[in-house]
Formats: structure tokens, C-alpha cells, sequence
């Protein structure tokens, strides 16, 4: 069962903040990031556009996270690659640094599937099992509103990329949509390290 952190994450914690960085504000870091990257040539204004719509989100999961709690990944079909690459590269050994409880559950998929009428019963059904496998887990969707989507949102609090919603900024037609992918996906792995090594406050 996923819960608090292992024991090494928290002695590796406990470690960092008895370092004494200087911390900077999680907003300005990130409006900094995305300029450097720019002068780079890395394609980021658009992020800059919509920050405002972004960052808080991305601000809440990761305190969920260096708080101790897990996350789900779950996707639309068109968007499985995603999930894939994200649980292939949030936690890898060379990174040097502790895994984070980021999971995905291939199977999950065909389950909310086969319940394509929503019924509250057959969600609930879904989420007790959640329950007994993992605690304080929220859900990270990324797709088209869609039954996952609806599922995803029913079960709580998450960070929800739903394509072609008014509260987003990533459209299901988008020519450049895997790439904006990609690049928040590697804003947020930065930010969580920078997080975690408190180097940046999670105030905006």
C-alpha cells in the first residue's frame, strides 16, 4: 500500500531541509525556467501565456506528494503513450534521488471502460478496491472528457488535463499537443526536484 513516504525518502527529506538553500518562489522560478528555456530556443512562451492556469495545479500536486501522499496516472486511449512515458521517466535510479508514488494501472483502463454508463455503483465499486491498495492517492487524468475522465473526477481532488474544456489551455486538435505534452511533464520533474530539495517555496 502506497502511504507515507519509505523510510529513506523521509531520512533523505529530513536531510535536505537541515541544508539551508536559499528558496525561491515557486512562481518566479517557474516565469524563470520558461524564459531561460525560450533564450534556448526551446519553444515555451505559450506556457508563459498560461501559467496562471497551470501553475496552481501543478503547486497542489506536488505538495500532495512531498506531503507524503500518491498519484495515479490515467489517460484516454490516444493518450496512453503519455502515461507510459511519464511513469518511465519520473523515477529513474540515475536521477539520484527517491522515487516518488507516481503509478499507473494498465488494467484500471478496461475497468472504467466496462463501465461505460458511469453508474455511480460501478465507480464505487472501482474506488473501494482503490482504497484497500493505496491511501491519500489522487488521480492525474490527461485526455478527452471521456468515462476515465468522468471516474477520475468523481473520486475527489486531482490534476485534470482535460482537452477542449474552458478551464484548460490543451486542445484535442492542437498539431503541437504531444509536444506541449512533453514539456510540462519535464516543468513539473523539475519542479518536484527543486521542491524537494527546497529550493523553491510551494507559496504562490
Amino acid at each position: 500500500m502506497l502511504s507515507l513516504p519509505c523510510a529513506s525518502f523521509i531520512v533523505f527529506m529530513n536531510l535536505i531541509n537541515k541544508c539551508g538553500f536559499t528558496m525561491e518562489n515557486i512562481s518566479d522560478w517557474f516565469l524563470r525556467i520558461i524564459r531561460e528555456d525560450e533564450k534556448k530556443g526551446i519553444m515555451s512562451g505559450w506556457i508563459e501565456e498560461k501559467r496562471f492556469i497551470f501553475l496552481p495545479s501543478m503547486t497542489y500536486t506536488i505538495e500532495h506528494i512531498i506531503k507524503g501522499g500518491s498519484i495515479i496516472v490515467l489517460t484516454d486511449e490516444k493518450c496512453e503513450w503519455f502515461g507510459d512515458y511519464i511513469i518511465t521517466h519520473i523515477n529513474q535510479s540515475h536521477k539520484g534521488r527517491p522515487f516518488f508514488p507516481i503509478v499507473q494501472i494498465k488494467y484500471l483502463h478496461n475497468m472504467i471502460d466496462s463501465n461505460k454508463e458511469g453508474s455511480i455503483q460501478g465507480f464505487k465499486l472501482i474506488k473501494d478496491m482503490l482504497d484497500m491498495m493505496y491511501s491519500n492517492y489522487r488521480f492525474w487524468y490527461i485526455g478527452k472528457k471521456n468515462t476515465r475522465a468522468d471516474f477520475a473526477k468523481n473520486s475527489g481532488e486531482g490534476w485534470f488535463w482535460i482537452f477542449d474544456e474552458n478551464n484548460t489551455f490543451l486542445s484535442s486538435t492542437d498539431e503541437k499537443l504531444d509536444y506541449k505534452l512533453l514539456s510540462l511533464f519535464k516543468l513539473f520533474d523539475r519542479a518536484i526536484l527543486e521542491a524537494m530539495f527546497n529550493r523553491i517555496s510551494l507559496d504562490i
